[in-house]
């Protein structure tokens, strides 16, 4: 989802996406298949040992308001607390996955997938939530059509993009990882929400990750990590 996507209604379509969906409103068999065989190679790729609670998808290719830019959310649900590692459970699998997206570029008919390590405490709320695993809604979406406060967003987008700035200039690994948990708590905050995925905290969220604002904060801590853990000369 682009920025100026922001401007108009979403659109409501009287159906889910047929390229994903069977008239049944289940996950084409084949669509299916193909989504559990990505979240597997995805937990290969992590190399990080987790238990895959659930495997689902979210977001507008599971809601009635997808448009041709809208990717495929795909989550692989755990339990952080099982996890031990040096890093924030959720920093790391960030990571992870910015380094699989720019490796790989997976699509489902064209549709870009996108993935997610999830903390089945801390799940993100969306309209529509479908099981690839056990092949059933977990939460299905409904028809409302929303609206959303562009002047709102612009001001917040240019708020946290100052923000992202100042910890990016700063150069300190501290200032830049509380950025980053920050911007993210703001956005989980948005999704709990009534306004859900349209929320100004979500679409303010997604700008910045479409802009590549927010993956340059992600790098950067992931280059100031490095570098606290290395000896130089």
């Amino acid at each position: 989802m682009f920025f100026e996507e922001f401007k108009t209604l979403v659109p409501t379509h009287p159906q889910l996406n047929p390229l994903l969906w069977a008239e049944d409103d289940h996950l084409r068999p084949e669509v299916r298949q193909q989504l559990l065989r990505i979240a597997k190679d995805f937990y290969r790729y992590v190399d990080v040992e987790f238990p895959v609670l659930d495997i689902v998808i979210t977001g507008s290719n599971c809601n009635y308001n997808y448009t041709k830019a809208s990717d495929l959310d795909l989550h692989l649900i755990t339990d952080y607390k099982e996890l031990k590692c040096d890093r924030e459970a959720e920093e790391l699998f960030d990571s992870k996955r910015l380094l699989y997206e720019r490796e790989y570029d997976i699509r489902i008919r064209n549709i870009p997938v996108t993935l997610y390590v999830e903390d089945r405490l801390n799940q993100r709320v969306s309209a529509g939530v479908y099981s690839v695993q056990s092949d059933q809604w977990l939460e299905r979406p409904q028809h409302i059509q929303r609206s959303f406060d562009l002047a709102k967003i612009e001001k917040q987008i240019s708020m946290w993009r100052k923000l992202i700035k100042r910890a990016t200039t700063s150069q300190d690994l501290t200032t830049a990882r509380k950025t980053l948990k920050l911007l993210r708590t703001y956005r989980k905050e948005g999704l709990k929400t009534p306004q859900g995925e349209f929320s100004t905290a979500n679409l303010v969220y997604k700008a910045l990750r479409n802009d590549t604002t927010l993956a340059q904060l992600s790098d950067l801590v992931d280059r100031l990590h490095s570098q606290d853990l290395s000896i130089r000369n």
